[in-house]
């Protein structure tokens, strides 16, 4: 993306994000006023004020960042356990920073409809 400071938006949707591939289970990112996806270059570190999570059953919502597809340690954004037909909304009050160049994750405790939304930014370690 190369633009520090550049506001974004991400979004996700998966019927299971119980287990997919590390590609799949990122969320796609949006400049502001985009509707096309960014792509991060490997100094770009991307920057989460807040998220909003939906699903259609029962499960606990992991959202991450990493170079994988499995949350390690200190690499979790939110964790939330949502009811069926659940939704919830977090404004964190210190930004997460993702590890430079990777893209924020999903991943569910089994299948069904999970859509995640977030806010925030992106800053550049390397010149644009």
């Amino acid at each position: 993306m190369g633009h520090t400071g550049s506001r974004l938006h991400g979004e996700f949707s998966s019927a299971n994000a119980s287990a997919l591939d590390e590609e799949n289970s990122r969320i796609l990112l949006y400049g502001a006023g985009s509707v096309s996806a960014v792509t991060l270059g490997a100094g770009d570190t991307v920057c989460v004020t807040s998220v909003a999570v939906a699903v259609g059953a029962a499960l606990t919502v992991t959202v991450y960042d990493g170079a994988n597809n499995t949350p390690a340690a200190g690499e979790q954004i939110l964790k939330v356990i949502t009811a069926a037909a659940g939704t919830a909304v977090y404004h964190l009050p210190v930004a997460h920073a993702c590890q430079p160049g990777t893209w924020p994750k999903v991943k569910t405790s089994g299948a069904g409809q999970v859509d995640v939304t977030l806010h925030g930014h992106v800053t550049s370690v390397t010149p644009a």
